[in-house]
């Protein structure tokens, strides 16, 4: 088992690209992220904030999509293709809220990319993350640590319907393996699931299987794994999506 001071010299500490990534805020196993949930101040404030006091504005479409390795988020390259991808619908911003989904701090709002000086890095929920550092990886953690991310995300999505902040929700997050399955640890796509369940509130989930079945087919496995949804094929399919719900 590797120790946390060099996970976080070696992995942790260079994922912040001008910014500083807190040692207290690294979480390396699903229970270390369920402690977090539990007993870290910050991160429970910020769950609290959003769900129950963050009022976002009015805008047709709200876009959720995954959290980057690399913080903050809006300097990674995910996102760099996320917003030329955007970019390519005049003022989108008007249009679309994009929201960031992540673990352990559940959905960040794009106006709050740039206004942190501290980040955090959370791989403690992936499964081949764990096995590749030989750390403890409880499946009974894992599934608490969904429950409660989507209670969180669930409160937030009953305020927003009455609210009527949105006309449409779309979680752009990995749906499925390169093989199609569903994998426990395809953290996004379950905590949606959830919220939308607790909530009644509907979500779409894309990409679907028979686009990831596409990628797959015409570009390997690999490009799935590696892509996932920044793979060309995945953007133009959510550009296309984005313009339909746009101009319903």
């Amino acid at each position: 088992m590797m120790d946390r001071a060099i996970l976080y010299q070696n992995i942790s500490r260079k994922v912040g690209k001008g910014v500083i990534i807190d040692p207290k805020l690294c979480f390396y196993s699903p229970t270390e992220v369920l402690k977090a949930l539990t007993d870290e101040g910050r991160v429970k404030d910020w769950l609290i904030r959003i769900s129950n006091h963050y009022v976002p504005p009015k805008r047709k479409l709200l876009l959720i999509y995954p959290c980057s390795s690399y913080k903050p988020y809006n300097i990674s390259r995910s996102y760099k293709q996320l917003y030329s991808t955007l970019g390519q619908i005049p003022n989108w911003r008007s249009k679309i809220q994009l929201m960031t989904i992540s673990e352990p701090f559940g959905l960040v709002p794009e106006q709050f990319y740039g206004k942190f000086e501290t980040w955090y890095d959370c791989p403690g929920l992936f499964e081949w993350w764990c096995r590749r550092y030989g750390l403890d990886y409880s499946y009974e953690d894992l599934d608490r640590c969904i429950e409660l991310l989507s209670d969180y995300i669930a409160n937030f999505l009953k305020k927003v319907q009455k609210l009527k902040s949105y006309d449409y929700i779309l979680g752009f997050v990995r749906t499925r393996s390169s093989s199609l399955s569903l994998e426990k640890d395809h953290t996004h796509r379950r905590m949606l699931e959830r919220a939308a369940e607790k909530s009644g509130v509907d979500i779409e989930l894309s990409p679907s299987k028979e686009l990831i079945h596409k990628i797959v087919a015409e570009r390997g496995r690999l490009a799935w794994d590696m892509y996932g949804v920044t793979h060309p094929l995945a953007q133009k399919y959510l550009l296309a999506k984005v313009r339909s719900v746009l101009s319903a």
